[in-house]
């Protein structure tokens, strides 16, 4: 097994393993938001050194940020990857008082999980589709049916929060949780997506709100300005698209990278395409 880096290996106390996207982005906000001190490592993507052999071996095995490894007083140490599962780590460890957390077993708790599970397994995971489909797609042909099937899916899971939100003044209750941390990030970043959250009225009251607390805006600027924020991507400042256009070219690289690897046949069973295909033309679809 390969050795940690120095540079990059775990100091005492929390450290947060992570890039420029979405889901690091979760791990900084609660941790600025219970006032934990942090060390933040971040990983260089343009070698795509997640897939480093001591970061794949030590950190996370499954390649991907954020990870979180927790180096305590005694000496031992918890490593934690996926999103939610550092978030509840960090909600067990450092939020004793439930500031930002319900107590496990309460009807509020269950809502929590349910929301922060909503994110995780719907709401994130389509927008990340959306978002490679509308800016990593290698030409607009081969983009558009993503694109038009899962920005429509983002717009009907805005749709979601958006009625949520209109009686709940946090996603889970009455207090602002993991949850709302894990859905804020993407919120944060929907125009990148290809969504205009000024269409739920209720979502962009309550990012706004989010938005404006000082602990967010300070885990938005490790290590540096968040670059996929609505007026980030909006910016014809020549330093934003260069970093926009770096990040779409790196990203269709790394993903013709995992495609050359773990390319194979489709496993061969009926499809109704065909059909799907004449009840929904994509042809007629606009492509972003």
């Amino acid at each position: 097994m390969t050795s940690i880096p120095t540079e990059k290996a775990p100091k005492l106390g929390l450290n947060i393993y992570g890039f420029d996207s979405p889901n690091p982005a979760k791990c900084r906000i609660m941790a600025e938001e219970l006032g934990i001190p942090y060390n933040y490592v971040n990983l260089d993507l343009s070698i795509n050194e997640v897939k480093a052999d001591w970061y794949v071996g030590s950190v996370n095995p499954n390649g991907k940020v954020p990870a979180i490894v927790h180096v305590k007083e005694d000496g031992t140490s918890v490593t934690v990857w996926e999103s939610a599962a550092c978030l509840l780590y960090m909600a067990h460890e450092f939020d004793k008082d439930h500031k930002f957390s319900y107590p496990i077993g309460t009807p509020e708790y269950w809502s929590q999980m349910s929301w922060l599970s909503w994110q995780i397994s719907g709401y994130g995971a389509m927008m990340g589709q959306a978002a490679h489909f509308n800016r990593y797609a290698p030409s607009p042909q081969e983009g558009k049916y993503g694109s038009w099937r899962y920005t429509a899916e983002c717009r009907r899971l805005h749709d979601v929060l958006d009625k949520q939100l209109s009686t709940s003044r946090f996603v889970a209750g009455d207090r602002m949780t993991v949850a709302d941390f894990a859905i804020f990030i993407f919120a944060h970043s929907a125009k990148w997506c290809g969504i205009d959250i000024n269409e739920f009225p209720h979502v962009k009251a309550w990012h706004d709100r989010l938005a404006q607390r000082s602990a967010i805006q300070k885990a938005l600027q490790v290590p540096g300005p968040y670059p996929f924020s609505d007026e980030a991507v909006s910016k014809p400042d020549g330093k934003e698209l260069k970093f926009l256009k770096e990040i779409r070219e790196l990203g269709t690289q790394g993903i013709k990278t995992a495609h050359d690897a773990w390319e194979k046949e489709v496993v061969p069973v009926p499809s109704d395409g065909a059909k799907y295909a004449e009840a929904s033309p994509v042809s007629d679809k606009p492509q972003l």
